[in-house]
């Protein structure tokens, strides 16, 4: 019984239809130019957020001397602003100006073994269940 199941399972390519293999033309991305492109946050939101973001983690001698490397990098004609109007260059170019970052530097420019290095659960700390029922608390 087994045997005539996994036979019928297994079809070849060639039985199946050609629209079954392929994408079906203009259906995919049909609303895409639609979508509103990424925006570029301000620089004082990310900076700020920057800021926000530390505060938990890091001492706060070490805040108060990134506070003072903030606001010199955020000073008019620094080095902040020539790269906040890079970056809006770039926006009005592409359709996401982070997507192709993203792609090399989270995907393809890490070495090291995913599951070791990037799994959020190896941060978590050891728990001993006694049975399923713990694991769902």
């Amino acid at each position: 019984m087994l045997g005539c199941v996994a036979r019928a399972a297994a079809r070849p390519y060639g039985l199946l239809k050609p629209t079954a293999l392929g994408k079906i033309p203009g259906r995919f991305l049909l609303h895409q130019e639609a979508l509103p492109h990424l925006p570029v946050p301000p620089l004082q939101q990310t900076l700020d957020r920057y800021l926000l973001t530390l505060q938990p983690i890091i001492s706060e001698e070490e805040l108060n001397h990134t506070q003072e490397l903030v606001a010199e990098f955020r000073k008019p004609g620094g080095v902040g602003e020539r790269l906040q109007k890079g970056l809006e260059r770039r926006a009005r170019k592409t359709e996401n100006w982070l997507s192709d970052w993203w792609l090399k530097t989270a995907y393809l420019e890490y070495r090291l073994p995913v599951v070791v290095h990037s799994s959020p659960g190896v941060v978590l700390p050891k728990q001993d269940f006694q049975d399923r029922q713990g694991q769902l608390r």
